[in-house]
C-alpha cells in the first residue's frame, strides 16, 4: 500500500457524534502528511494468583486522532468559503458573511473592532470588523439584525460614538472568528490505497505558519470517536480547488502603525479537547468538546532603537498592541489577519543571518466582549 495514495474526506455533522456518509464532494482537500493515530484505553486486569503471569487487558473507550497540513488558499470567489472552512469551524471558529459600507468622513472618533453599529432609521445593526478611523473609506461589518441598510442615513457606533454616512453597501467576503458555544463537529475518513480509517464527533486545533516567500500552512490536529477501519476504494470524481495558494509577500504587516521587518509569523489556536464519555455509545464516547482555548503566536521583527518601538517596555508593562497583515492580493484568494490585542509573553535575543532580531512570543487576548481576539477575512 502506497502512502502517497491518500485522501481525506471531512463533513460537518448534522447531529453531533453521528457519523456522516462521505461522497466525492467531501474530499476536495489537498492535504500534506496525514496520520491516523488510534487511542484505545486499556484496562489492566491484575488479580492475585499462584503465579506471576499477566492476564490480558480489556479494551475500553476508543478514540482516534487525525493530523495533517494544508496550504491556505481561497475559493477563488470572495463570498464563497474555501473547502478548509469546515475544518476551522470544527476548531472553534464561526463563519460569517462579511459586508462592507463605503463611508465618508468619520466624526466622533473611530469605529472599534467588535462594537455594534446602528442605523436607527432602518433598524439595521451590525458588528464592526477591524478598527476604522477617519480617512478609511471602507467599514467592514457582519449583520446582526434583519433590518435593511440604506445609503442615506447615518450609522453610529454604540460604544465609540463614531458616526458616518454610507454611500454603498455590498457583500465583500467571509469572516472567521472564535466561537465559544457549540462549534461544529466533523466526521472524517482517511482513505489509503484501499483502506478507510474514520472518526466521528471530532473537533480540533489549528496552527497557522507564515514564512516570507512561501505559502501559508495550516497544521490541524483532530480528535474524535473511533468509527471503523474497513476496506474501501478511494473516492472518485473528486474536483479539487484550482486556485494556487498565495505566497507570503507584500503583507502590509504592522504592529499598531509600525511596519516591522519580519520573516515569519505563527498563530497557534490551541484548544483543550475533552471527550464526552457516554455508556450509550458503542465506543464509550459521544464526541469531543473544546473546553478551553489559548491563542498564542510568535513573530521575529528586526531589533530597532527604543524610540521607534520599545519591545522591552511593552513586555515589562503588559502593554497590548494590534497586529494586522494580509496574505495574497487577488479577490477570492486574499486573506487578512486582524488581532486587535496582543501582549508579549516572551522576548528572546535572536539572530537572523547576522541581523539582530527580537524573538517575540505573544498572547491573543479579549478585545471587548470576548470571542473577538482574532478575525480572519477572505476578501
Amino acid at each position: 500500500m502506497l502512502r502517497r495514495k491518500r485522501q481525506l474526506a471531512a463533513k460537518i455533522e448534522s447531529v453531533e457524534g453521528t457519523a456522516e456518509t462521505f461522497s466525492n464532494q467531501d474530499a476536495k482537500l489537498l492535504i500534506v502528511d496525514p496520520k491516523f493515530n488510534p487511542d484505545f484505553k486499556l484496562f489492566e486486569r491484575n488479580p492475585v494468583r499462584a503465579n506471576l503471569s499477566k492476564m490480558g487487558k480489556l479494551t475500553g473507550t476508543r478514540s482516534a486522532g487525525i493530523t495533517f497540513q494544508l496550504e491556505m488558499r481561497g475559493s477563488g470567489t470572495a463570498s464563497t468559503a474555501p473547502e478548509w472552512s469546515k475544518l476551522i469551524e470544527a476548531c472553534g471558529f464561526e463563519k460569517n458573511i462579511l459586508k462592507q459600507l463605503t463611508i465618508g468622513t468619520i466624526t466622533g472618533g473611530a469605529f472599534t473592532h467588535g462594537e455594534t453599529i446602528l442605523q436607527t432609521v432602518t433598524g439595521a445593526s451590525g458588528r464592526v470588523v477591524i478598527d476604522t478611523a477617519d480617512g478609511t473609506t471602507t467599514l467592514y461589518f457582519v449583520d446582526l439584525t434583519t433590518g435593511t441598510w440604506d445609503d442615506e442615513n447615518t450609522i453610529t457606533g454604540e460604544t465609540s460614538g463614531a458616526s458616518a454616512t454610507p454611500s454603498a453597501i455590498e457583500n465583500s467576503g467571509i469572516e472567521w472568528k472564535p466561537l465559544s458555544d457549540d462549534p461544529a463537529t466533523v466526521s472524517m475518513g482517511l482513505f489509503t490505497d484501499g483502506l478507510k480509517r474514520s472518526i466521528k464527533g471530532a473537533r480540533g486545533k489549528v496552527k497557522f505558519s507564515l514564512k516570507s516567500g512561501e505559502p501559508a500552512m495550516m497544521d490541524f490536529e483532530f480528535q474524535g470517536v473511533f468509527t471503523e477501519v474497513v476496506n474501501a476504494s478511494m473516492l472518485t470524481g473528486v474536483s479539487h480547488e484550482t486556485s494556487l495558494p498565495p505566497v507570503f509577500l507584500d503583507a502590509k504587516m504592522s504592529i499598531d502603525d509600525y511596519a516591522a521587518i519580519v520573516s515569519s509569523i505563527e498563530l497557534n489556536c490551541e484548544n483543550t479537547l475533552s471527550p464526552r464519555e457516554s455508556v450509550n455509545d458503542a465506543n464509550g464516547i459521544l464526541s469531543y468538546r473544546i473546553t478551553e482555548r489559548n491563542f498564542t503566536g510568535s513573530i521575529d521583527p528586526e531589533m530597532v532603537l527604543t524610540d521607534t518601538i520599545d519591545f522591552f517596555d511593552l513586555f515589562a508593562n503588559n502593554t497590548s498592541r494590534k497586529l494586522d497583515f494580509t496574505l495574497g492580493s487577488q479577490s477570492g484568494n486574499k486573506f487578512r489577519f486582524y488581532i486587535p490585542k496582543l501582549t508579549i509573553s516572551d522576548l528572546s535575543d535572536d539572530d537572523r543571518d547576522g541581523i539582530d532580531v527580537a524573538g517575540l512570543g505573544f498572547d491573543l487576548i479579549a478585545h471587548n466582549q470576548g470571542d473577538d481576539e482574532l478575525s480572519i477575512l477572505q476578501l
